[in-house]
């Protein structure tokens, strides 16, 4: 029995030799990253930050086992033949990033603790825990920072504004007397894919004296030549000893619904030359966001189409009225062929007259006639006939007006011969080509007489049998009457004309006012108020911008370019009453509806300071509290003050805000940032719903403040809230508030 199993063993033993014989010969190299915590403290993971760690890649475990020992036996000479390669150092949030082996092994040594391997597994995130003992302590006194490693801040939005500050400790011998640091932040925005920069903070210039005394001659005493001279900090300067820098700023951000962050380029240079020169993060992407939950809604204001200022009226208006007819004459004659058409088509402009004149509010003022004759002949004669025939038909048209509308009336006669080339396109768009092409050789040959060219047509064999039939569709009368109207047309009458001209007809002002009220589908309505206002040009109609913003508004849209031609912004009033300098009316400056919406949609652009310019025009009335309110809250506009009005506004805010719902009551009081403020949220917690995953995400906030005294709380918390809705994990993760290791904990928790 003991052979057999002795047996097995060895097989077994065998197997797992070739097994790993195969691997090794087949080794894909995988990128590792992972955490260093501090062993010695039991309470939760703490991350090693002081003392130096160093990570070392090994091809097998065998390799790793050995370095462990070797290392462990304090042989600190097996560290000048490691490859540098194969080596790297913790940062100073005890993270770590290395190339290794899928089946090797990493050995982590911190300073003199015994050192610890993992087998890699195939597996790229590896955290790992060495107990340090006493010797953190030791770090603590005697280590010396001798590399730049400023540790990422977090940034927070306060409305479109990212608030970023930090501190960064330059170690000893990074500068000098002779030497120039220069910081020069800039911020990103962190979408995960292109990291673009958003913008160029301040830099921040420190001089040694030295390098300030030649740069001062450098410069021809003059220092403003030099283009950093107004960045350069007066208050300190560059030594070869330890130096604490304080930076802050505030950068306009587009989005404030995304993450920023901030790195800065380090440079010192020592007079010619570039001594150092790194990038680091400065902000982390995990960003604070006092108002991200705040729950409001924006209400659209509508104007009254029967107010003094919106209300049109039907005005005098130009009408034209134009028409053509056939009409056959008699052969070199202006007597008309005694036919039911010839009778039917003169009837037609009769009929269009008398309808003028019998229209109530009408004026009949301009007819113009155009007789056309054919070309066959000479062309004098045929010119004189053609006039002829013309005053005829307008002699015999005017008859049945009124003698007094006839003497007013500014009668146009005009005579036109048609060219021999309109014979030619009716002949072939009969596909008569031969025919065409004959004339067209004549016209060639006699291109500026057409007397010769009638003469040699007149020639042509098909002359009689073809082109005769289509001269007497050329012997037309052409006419354009002109009319004023002052008379406001009904509704049917005007909705009628819109549903015949549609959306891009011609259409008076005060149709433009009836139509807004009649249309019924929004869109519609939206494309026909767009029109009627780009038509409006450079006196824009106030009331067909208003119905458009409203229509933006519903659709949960915006263009901020629309309302502003109509907001005078140095007019601190709405409804404010002037006479127009170019018009001589009566306007209406700010029409507090265009100033209720230009805010809103100030507010969905993330534009919150234009938002609280607007939110000031408008007037105190309870309507626009809210409105107001949620203007300057999302701007950040509501603590604080410079002046007693400012504090009382800021006070109102605050109030009118936090009273508008049960959630927006916890929302401000985090907002405030204070021991106080964070009592009162926790309160207010207690009045929210507990089932919903927003109450325990909001928990969560207020025990996250507690420090490391509210861990445990704050792991459990968002543990309650990710139970309920996975979605806020993605949130958390990019949450300033909160710890990376808290929101793994609680993650992790989940699958158990």
């Amino acid at each position: 029995m003991k052979f057999k199993n002795m047996v097995l063993r060895l097989s077994m033993a065998v197997c797992m030799a070739l097994m790993f014989a195969a691997t090794a010969t087949a080794q894909r190299m995988i990128r590792v990253s992972g955490t260093v915590y501090n062993a010695a403290e039991t309470k939760k993971k703490v991350p090693v930050t002081e003392a130096e760690v160093i990570v070392y890649s090994c091809k097998t475990v065998a390799e790793g086992e050995k370095l462990k020992k070797e290392l462990d036996a304090d042989d600190l000479e097996v560290a000048m033949f490691v490859d540098p390669e194969t080596v790297k150092k913790i940062d100073h949030n005890g993270y770590y990033e290395i190339l290794v082996p899928d089946n090797g092994a990493l050995v982590f040594k911190a300073e003199m603790s015994k050192a610890v391997m993992m087998r890699v597994n195939n597996m790229m995130k590896i955290d790992v825990s060495i107990d340090l003992g006493r010797q953190l302590d030791e770090v603590v006194v005697t280590g010396i920072r001798t590399e730049l490693q400023p540790e990422p801040a977090i940034g927070g939005l306060m409305g479109d504004m990212f608030i970023v500050s930090n501190t960064f400790q330059l170690p000893q011998q990074m500068g000098s007397d002779y030497s120039r640091l220069v910081i020069q932040p800039y911020t990103v925005m962190c979408d995960g894919l292109n990291n673009d920069t958003i913008a160029y903070n301040k830099p921040i210039v420190v001089d040694g004296k030295e390098f300030r005394n030649a740069q001062l001659r450098k410069m021809g005493y003059v220092l403003k030549r030099d283009p950093l001279e107004e960045y350069v900090r007066k208050d300190v300067s560059l030594t070869d000893r330890k130096l604490d820098i304080v930076w802050n700023d505030t950068v306009k951000v587009p989005n404030p619904g995304v993450n920023y962050s901030c790195y800065a380029d380090f440079i010192v240079e020592n007079m010619h030359t570039l001594g150092y020169n790194k990038n680091f993060q400065i902000v982390s992407c995990k960003n604070k966001r006092p108002m991200q939950f705040l729950e409001y809604s924006l209400t659209y204001k509508e104007m009254d189409f029967n107010s003094k200022f919106n209300r049109e009226r039907a005005q005098i208006e130009k009408r034209n009225s134009a028409d053509r007819v056939s009409l056959t004459f008699e052969i070199s004659s202006d007597k008309l062929v005694d036919t039911p058409e010839n009778m039917q088509n003169m009837n037609k402009i009769k009929q269009k007259l008398q309808e003028i004149v019998n229209e109530p509010g009408a004026t009949l003022k301009e007819l113009y006639i155009t007789g056309y004759s054919s070309p066959e002949g000479s062309y004098a004669s045929n010119m004189a006939l053609a006039e002829k025939r013309t005053r005829k038909v307008l002699n015999d048209v005017v008859s049945i007006l009124p003698g007094s509308v006839n003497r007013m009336l500014y009668k146009v006669p005009k005579a036109v011969v048609k060219p021999w080339t309109e014979v030619v396109d009716l002949l072939e768009k009969d596909s008569l080509y031969e025919e065409a092409k004959g004339i067209k050789e004549v016209l060639e040959k006699y291109p500026d007489n057409m007397d010769r060219q009638s003469i040699a047509i007149a020639g042509l064999p098909y002359y009689r049998p073809t082109i005769v039939n289509y001269l007497e569709n050329l012997r037309q009368v052409e006419y354009s009457i002109k009319f004023d109207v002052y008379r406001e047309p009904t509704d049917q009458e005007v909705w009628e004309a819109y549903q015949k001209k549609g959306m891009d007809g011609i259409y008076t002002r005060y149709e433009y006012w009836k139509l807004f009220q009649m249309i019924k589908d929004d869109r519609e309505l939206e494309r026909f108020a767009m029109k009627a206002y780009k038509e409006s040009g450079d006196n824009p109609w106030p009331l067909a911008a208003n119905i458009v913003a409203v229509q933006y508004l519903k659709r949960d849209t915006f263009d901020v370019k629309l309302l502003e031609p109509l907001v005078d912004k140095t007019v601190y009033v709405t409804n404010y009453e002037r006479k127009n300098i170019d018009t001589k009316r009566m306007e209406l400056v700010n029409p507090a509806e265009i100033v209720n919406n230009q805010l809103c949609m100030y507010i969905k652009a993330y534009n919150y300071k234009e938002a609280s310019i607007m939110a000031q025009l408008l007037p105190d009335d309870s309507q626009y509290d809210l409105v107001k309110a949620f203007a300057w809250v999302l701007g950040g506009y509501y603590r604080g003050g410079r002046t007693v009005e400012e504090v009382e506004r800021c006070r109102k805010t605050f109030e009118t805000v936090k009273n508008s719902s049960k959630r927006n009551a916890v929302i401000m009081y985090l907002a405030l940032e204070t021991k106080a403020g964070n009592n009162m949220a926790e309160k207010a917690i207690a009045e929210l719903p507990q089932d919903e995953a927003m109450t325990w995400y909001l928990k969560s906030i207020v025990t996250a403040r507690r420090g490391d005294a509210g861990f445990a709380d704050t792991m459990m918390n968002l543990y309650q809230c990710f139970m309920i809705d996975k979605a806020f994990i993605a949130t958390a993760k990019n949450d300033g508030e909160f710890t990376d290791e808290v929101v793994e904990d609680a993650e992790n928790m989940l699958m158990f």
